[in-house]
């Protein structure tokens, strides 16, 4: 990326572009790097075009990519979006502009925006003949920390790597939000110092899979009282109990495969890998799993189903039956599994 940005400062550009990824954050901030690079600002009106999903024609996209730049030495036309990448309708539809990409006119870039692809696509492989093919993956939780740290220090604050990871293990994890997060902390920070967990507990928005999160481990330590307290908590606040069983059984089978994957030798780094978890979570997964045996994990993945079985038949009402999944679970009496 940092090659990308370079030839960008340089006023090098490819014929065309396709930017993917599951961190929208990143292929947002690109797109605006990508611009700002290309057009100037006072020229962006008549030099930029944006077309998204079923506006986004072969006929209307080869117009737009045609017409000459005005005040400005490139045009960037933006397809969002398109299906083009993907099998289905649009692929077909995609696939007239595989011959044209081959000759873009020098003075017009394209840029693709799409969440998803298929790299056995045509009309992807004749990007990546022509020009740029870029996928935005999460960062990594070492990536993270090392991004957090860099912009909190030049807020003038310092944070130690535990606190940075009380912080990813409080938020939303995608990128978007992360960032959002961190401007209120520097925001409520202003003038320097140092991020103490407390601040992170005072400003920042725990998301629903953080108050799971702790509900899970309030259950294996055995604290039924606490546990029931998060969970009425997460009623109170309108959350549906049903999507809280949705993550408590998520929960339940990460710690599970956690369990498994190192009884194997799995390092944490690499069971985080698998799983598409971080690092930090990993590790306290692992540590509740040594709370129970292994057959009592594999039973509450049955116990979780079964009550999912019963809500959705009507045997029993949703915030009883999760209540008493949580009752079960969070009980001293391990005898009873």
């Amino acid at each position: 990326m940092k090659e990308l940005r370079q030839q960008w400062e340089n006023h090098e550009f490819a014929p065309c572009y396709l930017f993917y990824g599951e961190e929208t954050y990143l292929v947002k901030l690109y797109e605006k790097l990508l611009t700002q690079a290309m057009i100037p600002k006072d020229a962006l009106a008549m030099n930029y075009d944006m077309f998204e999903e079923k506006r986004a024609t072969a006929a209307v996209l080869m117009d737009a990519l045609e017409t000459m730049p005005f005040l400005s030495e490139r045009r960037l036309v933006v397809i969002r979006r398109s299906g083009f990448f993907q099998k289905g309708a649009r692929k077909e539809e995609g696939e007239k502009l595989i011959e044209y990409i081959k000759n873009l006119p020098e003075s017009t870039c394209a840029l693709f925006v799409e969440e998803k692809v298929e790299k056995n696509n045509r009309l992807y492989k004749a990007v990546q003949s022509t020009g740029k093919v870029m996928e935005f993956k999460r960062p990594t939780e070492k990536e993270l920390i090392h991004w957090i740290r860099k912009q909190c220090k030049s807020a003038k604050l310092t944070v130690s790597d535990s606190v940075v990871q009380l912080f990813l293990q409080t938020v939303e994890k995608d990128m978007e939000s992360i960032e959002g997060e961190l401007q209120k902390l520097m925001a409520y920070k202003e003038g320097g110092g140092t991020v103490l967990a407390e601040d992170i507990a005072q400003i920042c928005t725990p998301s629903l899979e953080a108050k799971v999160f702790d509900l899970v481990r309030m259950v294996v330590e055995e604290k039924p009282e606490k546990a029931l307290a998060l969970y009425r908590n997460l009623l109170m606040l309108k959350e549906s109990p049903y999507m809280v069983l949705s993550l408590i059984s998520r929960q339940f089978r990460l710690i599970l495969e956690s369990k498994l994957l190192s009884d194997i030798g799995k390092s944490n780094q690499e069971i985080a890998e698998v799983l598409e978890v971080r690092d930090f979570a990993v590790r306290e997964y692992i540590r509740q799993a040594k709370r129970f045996p292994t057959y009592v994990w594999r039973q509450s993945m049955e116990d979780c189903l079964q009550v999912d079985v019963d809500i959705k038949s009507g045997i029993m009402g949703e915030e009883i039956a999760v209540e008493l999944l949580l009752m079960k679970y969070s009980r001293k009496q391990k005898a009873a599994y």
